[in-house]
């Protein structure tokens, strides 16, 4: 039985160790990004299995915030508010982690442009219509983002392009890619 099980955990360590462990994470996740470089680690849905073309994410995609106030704004837009970094991870549903660094605008930040100074929970809604729905504290975390980068590059396709969410110590499946609105409710004075 030890031996069983200390087998399971060698070989599937390397998809949280990284690097060239990953190679022989042979139970590892069987979806992988097929890029290279800074985007080069673990997705549980690609880009096409979910619909997701680049004619979705071009130069016409805009995210739409609505708060007290409804704004729709390009990624050149996002990119000229100020940005933080932060390195992350992401712990799977499906058994894997990875932690990676992260630039992108803060949801705080984004809930103040929409017109909510407190906010309570928020609606994320993705290109792929998927909803998700984030605590006040999740938003206020001050690690809480909308990346735009990941490890210095612009996000890839299968990671999320143009945009996604990043939430501290919350399962993957809230980390939303190809973000197309976020809806922030005022929170409790």
């Amino acid at each position: 039985m030890g031996g069983t099980s200390l087998t399971v955990v060698l070989l599937t360590a390397g998809e949280t160790i990284g690097g060239a462990m990953r190679r022989l994470a042979l139970f590892g996740t069987h979806y992988r990004s097929p890029d290279v470089g800074a985007n080069h680690f673990p997705v549980n849905h690609t880009a096409a299995s979910r619909g997701i073309t680049a004619s979705n994410t071009g130069p016409d995609w805009r995210l739409v915030l609505v708060g007290g106030r409804r704004l729709s704004l390009s990624r050149t837009d996002l990119l000229a508010m100020p940005l933080t970094t932060a390195d992350l991870p992401i712990a799977c549903t499906e058994g894997w982690s990875t932690t990676q660094r992260w630039t992108g605008v803060p949801l705080a930040d984004l809930a103040r442009l929409a017109g909510v100074e407190n906010p309570g929970t928020l609606q994320l809604t993705s290109l792929d219509t998927d909803v998700v729905t984030l605590s006040g504290s999740q938003v206020s975390a001050p690690e809480s983002m909308l990346a735009l980068r990941v490890n210095g590059a612009d996000l890839s396709l299968d990671h999320g392009f143009p945009a996604r969410v990043i939430v501290p110590s919350a399962p993957g499946t809230l980390n939303t890619k190809w973000m197309s609105e976020i809806v922030f409710s005022e929170g409790p004075s």
